[in-house]
């Protein structure tokens, strides 16, 4: 009796090691996180994203347990940390905070070798508000001044982008292509904080941009917003700053979510998410968002997510197919 107990703990004990090993077992769920998180951010810091992700994550760390270490990894206008996480171990120890350019528009303006919707999406804490700022020194105090100017010095306007092919594109070329044509020219950065960086600096001319980066600098005039490209942007749209939806019929959406690689496990995954959840719910978390990154902050949970993106990916496809911006024709 006694040699027969001892086999079967040792079977037991070897399918317990096996399972543990595969690294999607239930029982890995359950004890995690068992050690820190890595957040990878796409975006310098000061950006929306960046300071978005700091803020949250430092409450979810509580809720799980185990920090969570933000990581800038630049590069491709995000695309190189949500590659990294796309690629990573679906173990939960390695998540992203993303927003709109990779999630609804490179997949159809370059030839990506992965699919950013097949991501487990955690869920979201914000969607960016977007405007087109200038100098409060520059001669336009008006969008019509600008694209007057744009017309009559063709190529001589200077904008800035994250790197690559994004928002700030997508919004400018619909701009060009509502107002029958400007030309101008476009300097690549590491995110939203270097580009306003820049245009105080005097390197650029304009910048499409959101709340975060460009908050101080408009409220303490250093720079002017000619128009908002967002679907709202109450602040702005109170001082006579006008919707590019009224003005010239289009809108820019730029979204941003938390999610880790495919094939995350469930449990997991739902764990992050009412990690996200309580931290949005908590009222202190809130005003330190609404003070420091000042954007449409609501949590949106994983599901709800994919269907923003899903949904503003396919819309944005079909203003790049009118641009002629698809990789694949």
């Amino acid at each position: 009796m006694p040699s027969h107990l001892g086999r079967g703990s040792s079977i037991l004990g070897i399918a317990t090691a096996l399972v543990l090993a595969s690294g999607s077992a239930p029982a890995l769920a359950l004890d995690y996180p068992t050690r820190p998180i890595t957040m990878l951010v796409g975006y310098g810091a000061g950006g929306s994203t960046d300071l978005a992700a700091r803020i949250v994550a430092q409450h979810m760390e509580k809720t799980l347990g185990q920090p969570i270490i933000i990581d800038n990894r630049t590069g491709g206008n995000g695309l190189v940390a949500v590659a990294a996480t796309y690629n990573a171990r679906p173990d939960g120890y390695t998540i992203t905070m993303t927003s709109g350019s990779v999630l609804t528009v490179m997949p159809w303006n370059i030839e990506m070798s992965f699919d950013p919707q097949k991501l487990s999406i955690v869920g979201s804490s914000h969607e960016s508000l977007y405007g087109l700022f200038v100098r409060a020194d520059a001669p336009w105090k008006t969008i019509d001044e600008y694209i007057t100017h744009g017309k009559a010095n063709p190529g001589k306007i200077i904008t800035a982008n994250s790197g690559g092919f994004g928002l700030p594109d997508i919004g400018m070329a619909q701009l060009v292509n509502a107002v029958d044509g400007m030309r101008y020219r476009t300097v690549p950065t590491t995110g939203g904080s270097e580009q306003v960086l820049k245009l105080l600096s005097g390197d650029v001319h304009s910048v499409l941009n959101s709340m975060a980066p460009t908050a101080t600098h408009f409220r303490g005039g250093a720079i002017r917003a000619l128009l908002v490209v967002s679907p709202k942007w109450p602040e702005l749209e109170a001082q006579g700053v006008p919707l590019s939806t009224q003005k010239y019929g289009f809108s820019v959406r730029n979204l941003s979510v938390i999610a880790g690689p495919p094939g995350m496990p469930e449990a997991i995954r739902a764990k992050l998410e009412s990690a996200l959840k309580l931290a949005m719910d908590d009222p202190t978390v809130m005003q330190r968002l609404k003070e420091g990154v000042g954007e449409d902050m609501r949590y949106r949970n994983g599901k709800d997510s994919l269907k923003d993106i899903v949904e503003v990916e396919a819309a944005q496809r079909v203003v790049g197919t009118e641009l002629g911006k698809l990789a694949k024709p």
